[in-house]
């Protein structure tokens, strides 16, 4: 399967800029599908993890078609946790939440805000380790602009 040209971010269907009726955000990832759109990326921190819901909701038998890009580390403002068992929990509990056995794409979100040792001597190699046990095909990391 080839990634479209466009992704899906979903935050705005978990009331990060503003609210969003439930239907209005379901409706906007069909028409998104309609359009040829394949890649959504979520976070449980977008709307504490009511854009996951809501984007499972959404994309319900469909699966098969797109590509699933979740986030872990990141979960609220002011809050990362790159722990072990943190990342564990949510390889478990976002694919649930997004009705799906497995993640596309399993993201570490905003890791500036962890301490580099950390970063490359434990969490890296917990990412692999979740590949490894096909709960999600791919890793990757996110951040913000250095500026």
């Amino acid at each position: 399967m080839e990634i479209s040209v466009l992704g899906f971010g979903a935050s705005p269907i978990g009331n990060v800029f503003d609210p969003v009726d439930e239907k209005e955000g379901i409706t906007a990832v069909h028409y998104a599908l309609d359009q040829g759109v394949n890649f959504f990326d979520v976070s449980p921190f977008y709307g504490i993890t009511l854009a996951e819901s809501r984007l499972g909701k959404a994309h319900e038998g469909s699966r098969k078609n797109i590509i699933l890009a979740g986030k872990c580390g990141r979960y609220n403002l002011h809050r990362f946790d790159f722990s072990r068992k943190k990342i564990l929990k949510r390889i478990d509990e976002s694919p649930t939440r997004l009705k799906t056995d497995y993640l596309d794409l399993f993201q570490l979100h905003d890791i500036e805000f962890v301490d580099k040792a950390i970063l490359i001597e434990e969490v890296v190699l917990e990412i692999q380790e979740v590949v490894k046990s096909g709960k999600a095909r791919f890793r990757g990391i996110t951040g913000l602009s250095a500026r």
